[in-house]
C-alpha cells in the first residue's frame, strides 16, 4: 500500500474513532452500600427473583446479594435492601389465595427511616384490598380503608436482631379484616419495606401454599435419548375455597436433560374445593442422564410460582457409542539433578543453558516426533516461568547461550504446536523474576542460575486472587503466562488452550482456597485442571471410571452433585498406578491401556459418554540409552513401541482417539456441561488488523433456539488485550453484537445464542496504536465530562 493511501486510511480511522468515543459513554459501577459482607456478582440476584420482586420509589435505593461466613446462621446468601434518603424500596413474594403461608428471617439495621413488614390481600386485578403491617422503625402511619398498622417499634437502639416468623397469611387477613369478603381475594402478598435511609438484611423470605396437592400418575419413566413421553399429574384443591385461574408449570431440570414439547404452563379456570384434575405434559428426552451423574432427571412442578411436592424421575439412556481419548501429558520443566540418585542433568547445582535446551527443547521435540508417526499428541505443561528466569539470566550473562536457548524455546513452541501438540501453563512460581519474595541467583562461573525450589508451587506462593494487572496474585500469574503461550500458539489451529496444571499440583487446599483458584482459572479462560488430590499431598492418579469429572466450584477432588454449582473439568492420570512414560516398559503401558479399553467398551463398542486414558511424565525424566543428553533408545523406544501398539489395536479400529488435554476437556464439556460454553477456535481469516476466529459452542445436546436462548460469554485472546479496540460477534456472517468498550475486565465478550444450527464467529480488530488512541480519547472525554 502506498504511503498516501495509508495516510488516507489513517485519517478515516482517526475520525471514526473520535466519533465513536464521543458518542459512547464511560461505564461506571454504581456505588454500593457497605455492610461488612462480601457482595456477589449481579447474576446472584436471580436466586431471589430480582428485579421482578422489587418495587422502588424515589432516588438512592439499592439492593444486592451478599455472602457471609457467619457460623451457625443456617442460611445461604443474604439480600440487602438499602433505601435512599428520599427513597423507598420493597421486596415481596406473592402466593395464591389457597391458604398461603409466609416464612421470613430478617433484621432492620437503622434506628431511623421506615422499617415495616406487611401482609396484603390482592384482588384478581392485583390491587391491595386489605393490608395489615407491622412497623418496627419510623413513623406510625394512620390507618385507612384498606390498611391497618400495628406498632412494633423499638424503644431503644440496642434491641434489634433477627425477626423470624411463619405467618399464615389468610388467617392474618381474616383476623384483622373480618369484614373482607374472602371470595374477592385472588392472592396474598408478603412484603418488607425500607425507606428514608433504612437498611434491611434478609436471610430468608418466601411464601408457600399448602392449598394444592400434585400427585404424579406414574412416578418414574425409562426413556431413550430423543424419546417423547407424556407425563400425567393429578392436581387437587385441598382447601375449602375455590382456587381461580391456578397456573401449573413444569420446571425443566437443570442441565436440559428433559425439555417440554409445547407450553410449560397450563391454566385452569377454577379448581373447586376437593376437585381433582389430570394434567398431561409432553417432554422430550433431550440429554442422557449420564450428564446428571447417572441419576434420573427430576421434573418438578409449581402452582402460581410456588413449588409443589410431587416430582417425576426420568432416566434417559444414550444409544450412541461414546469416545475414548488417549492423552499424553508431561510437565516440561528443567532439572539439574544435584542431590538426586539419577543424573537427569549435569548435577553441578546450577541450571545452565545446555540443560534447559536438552530437557525443554530437544526432549520435547523428540517425544513429539515419535508421536507424529502415529498421529498421537502431547500436552506439554511448560513451566514458562523457567524461561522468564532464563531471560533474567540472559541479562546477567556475557555469553549468548541464554539468548539462543530462549529463542529456540519460543520457536519450538510455535513450530511444534502446528503439528497438534499443546503447550499449556504449568506454574512453578519460584522461577518468576518479578514475583515478590522470590530469589534468583546467577553464577557467572558456569553461566547458570538457581531459584528457591521450596517455593515450587502456585496457590501457597500467591494467596491473593487478584486480577490481570496484579502479578503477585493467582489470576495475574495465570494471565501473564497464558498470554505468552496463547501468542506463541496463535497459528497452531488449535484455538484456545483451556487446561493448566499447577506447579507441584499446588491448586490450593480447602473450600475457600480452591474456590479462589477455580475463579482465577475461569478469569483467564481455563476450564480444565489435573491437580486433584495432589493439592492435598495425595496421589493425583485415578482409577478408570473416576478419571474425569465436573468438579464442585470449591472442591476439585470430588464430582459436582448439583448441576447448578460446577467448577472445572478435572482429569487424572490413569489408572491408579498410572502410565508412566519415564519408567514403564512398553508391555506395562500396553497392559494399563488395555485395562482402560476393557473398562470403557462392551463387546467391542465404546460405552456412552466421554472416557479417558491419560499418561504422565516429565520430559526431563525420559532417558535414552546414553546419559541425560540421549534422545533415542531407552524410554524413547518404549514410548514408540507403546504408541505402535495402540495404533494397531485400537486407533485403526476407531475405538481410541489420540487427543490433547484441551481437546479432551472440550469433548467432555460438549457432552456434560449443564449450560453452553463458548470458546474461540482456530483462526478463520486474518489481515489488515482484523482476525476472525471460529467459535466453538460446547454442549451438543443442549437446545439452542428461540425458546431456549442463552446469554453466554467468550474470551478473546489474552495476547490481544493491549491491542484489540473493537470486537464483533457474527452469526452466519451477520453482526449480532459489537463493542468498542475494550478491554473488558477479564477479556469476556457477552452475546446471546439462539440458533443451534448457526455458525458463530468473532472478529477482533487490533492495532496497538489505534488501541492507545481510543484509550486516550476516552480519557479526554472523561475529563471533559468532569469539567462540564
Amino acid at each position: 500500500m502506498r504511503s498516501y493511501e495509508i495516510l488516507q486510511r489513517g485519517g478515516w480511522i482517526l475520525r471514526s474513532l473520535l466519533i465513536v468515543v464521543l458518542v459512547t459513554g464511560c461505564s461506571r459501577n454504581p456505588a454500593q452500600p457497605v455492610a461488612g459482607l462480601t457482595a456477589l456478582k449481579p447474576e446472584a440476584a436471580q436466586q431471589w427473583g430480582l428485579p421482578k420482586y422489587i418495587k422502588m420509589e424515589g432516588p438512592g435505593n439499592e439492593y444486592r446479594v451478599l455472602t457471609h461466613q457467619r457460623s451457625g446462621s443456617g442460611d445461604g446468601d443474604w439480600l440487602e435492601l438499602a433505601a435512599g434518603e428520599q427513597g423507598q424500596i420493597e421486596y415481596f413474594q406473592t402466593v395464591s389465595a389457597a391458604g398461603g403461608e409466609g416464612i421470613y428471617r430478617l433484621q432492620f439495621l437503622s434506628t431511623q427511616g421506615t422499617g415495616r413488614i406487611k401482609v396484603s390481600a390482592l384482588s384478581a386485578a392485583g390491587q391491595e384490598i386489605g393490608t395489615v403491617g407491622w412497623v418496627y422503625t419510623g413513623p406510625l402511619s394512620p390507618p385507612d380503608s384498606a390498611t391497618k398498622w400495628l406498632d412494633m417499634r423499638y424503644q431503644t437502639n440496642y434491641q434489634g436482631g433477627w425477626l423470624t416468623a411463619r405467618p399464615n397469611l389468610a388467617q392474618i387477613i381474616a383476623r384483622e379484616w373480618p369484614q373482607l369478603d374472602l371470595k374477592q381475594v385472588a392472592a396474598y402478598r408478603l412484603a418488607v419495606e425500607a425507606g428514608q435511609g433504612q437498611h434491611v438484611m434478609i436471610a430468608r423470605f418466601k411464601t408457600k401454599s399448602p392449598g394444592i396437592r400434585l400427585q404424579p400418575r406414574q412416578s418414574a419413566y425409562a426413556t431413550v435419548l430423543g424419546d417423547t413421553v407424556n407425563l400425567q399429574t393429578e392436581v387437587k384443591n385441598m382447601t375449602g375455597q375455590p382456587i381461580y385461574r391456578p397456573v401449573f408449570t413444569l420446571m425443566e431440570p437443570e442441565g436440559y436433560g428433559l425439555v417440554a414439547k409445547g407450553q410449560t404452563s397450563q391454566t385452569l379456570d377454577v379448581l373447586a374445593p376437593g376437585e381433582k384434575r389430570i394434567l398431561t405434559w409432553k417432554v422430550k428426552a433431550q440429554r442422557p442422564d449420564l450428564v446428571n451423574g447417572g441419576k434420573p432427571w427430576l421434573v418438578h412442578f409449581t402452582a402460581n410460582g410456588e413449588a409443589l411436592d410431587g416430582q417425576i424421575a426420568v432416566t434417559v439412556s444414550d444409544p450412541r457409542p461414546g469416545k475414548i481419548y488417549y492423552v499424553m501429558t508431561e510437565d516440561l520443566e528443567p532439572i539439574d539433578a544435584a542431590g538426586y540418585p539419577k543424573a537427569w542433568g549435569n548435577q553441578d547445582g546450577w541450571l545452565e543453558p545446555q540443560e534447559l535446551y536438552v530437557q525443554l527443547v530437544e526432549k520435547s521435540e523428540a517425544l513429539n516426533q515419535i508421536a507424529n508417526k502415529y498421529g498421537a499428541k502431547w500436552t506439554h505443561y511448560i513451566a514458562w516461568t523457567a524461561i522468564k528466569a532464563a531471560e533474567w539470566a540472559e541479562g546477567q550473562s556475557t555469553s549468548h547461550e541464554w539468548t539462543a536457548m530462549v529463542t529456540a524455546m519460543k520457536k519450538s513452541v510455535q513450530t511444534q504446536s502446528t503439528y497438534g501438540h499443546e503447550y499449556a501453563v504449568h506454574l512453578h512460581s519460584d522461577y518468576d523474576p518479578d514475583l515478590q519474595g522470590n530469589f534468583l541467583s546467577y553464577n557467572p562461573a558456569v553461566d547458570g542460575f538457581w531459584a528457591n525450589h521450596l517455593k515450587h508451587g502456585w496457590a501457597h506462593v500467591v494467596s491473593a486472587e487478584g486480577n490481570f494487572n496484579d502479578n503477585n496474585s493467582r489470576t495475574g500469574l495465570l494471565y501473564k503466562y497464558k498470554k505468552i503461550l496463547d501468542k506463541l500458539e496463535a497459528n497452531s489451529g488449535q484455538g484456545d488452550i483451556i487446561t493448566a496444571r499447577a506447579g507441584s499440583f499446588d491448586f490450593g487446599s480447602g473450600s475457600a482456597d480452591e474456590a479462589m483458584s477455580v475463579r482465577a482459572y475461569h478469569k483467564v479462560g481455563l476450564w480444565g485442571s489435573s491437580d486433584a488430590d495432589g493439592n492435598n499431598g495425595g496421589l493425583t492418579a485415578g482409577d478408570y471410571g473416576r478419571e474425569i469429572y465436573l468438579t464442585k466450584p470449591d472442591d476439585i477432588d470430588h464430582s459436582a452433585t448439583d448441576l447448578s454449582r460446577t467448577g472445572l473439568v478435572e482429569f487424572r492420570p490413569t489408572p491408579r498406578r498410572f502410565i508412566a512414560y519415564d519408567k514403564d516398559s512398553a508391555a506395562a503401558m500396553n497392559a494399563k491401556a488395555d485395562a482402560g479399553m476393557e473398562r470403557f467398551t462392551d463387546k467391542g463398542t465404546v460405552k456412552p459418554g466421554v472416557h479417558a486414558i491419560i499418561g504422565f511424565t516429565h520430559a526431563m525424566f525420559v532417558m535414552g540409552n546414553g546419559d541425560w543428553h540421549s534422545l533415542s533408545g531407552g524410554q524413547f523406544q518404549a514410548i514408540q513401541d507403546h504408541l505402535h501398539y495402540l495404533k494397531e489395536h485400537y486407533v485403526k479400529q476407531g475405538t481410541l482417539v489420540f487427543a490433547t488435554a484441551s481437546e479432551l476437556v472440550k469433548a467432555y464439556l460438549d457432552y456434560y456441561t449443564p449450560r453452553p460454553v463458548v470458546v474461540y477456535g482456530p483462526i478463520k481469516s486474518s489481515g489488515s488488523g482484523m482476525t476472525e476466529y471460529k467459535l466453538q459452542v460446547l454442549g451438543r445436546d443442549i437446545p439452542i433456539d428461540a425458546g431456549h436462548a442463552h446469554a453466554v460469554t467468550v474470551k478473546y485472546p489474552l495476547y490481544l488485550r493491549d491491542s484489540a479496540y473493537k470486537i464483533s460477534i457474527q452469526k452466519n456472517g451477520k453482526t449480532i453484537y459489537s463493542t468498542w468498550g475494550l478491554p473488558t475486565p477479564f477479556n469476556d465478550v457477552a452475546f446471546t445464542l439462539n440458533d443451534g444450527q448457526a455458525v458463530y464467529t468473532m472478529k477482533v480488530y487490533h492495532n496497538r496504536w489505534i488501541y492507545r488512541l481510543v484509550e486516550t480519547l476516552r480519557d479526554v472525554k472523561a475529563k471533559l465530562l468532569k469539567i462540564f
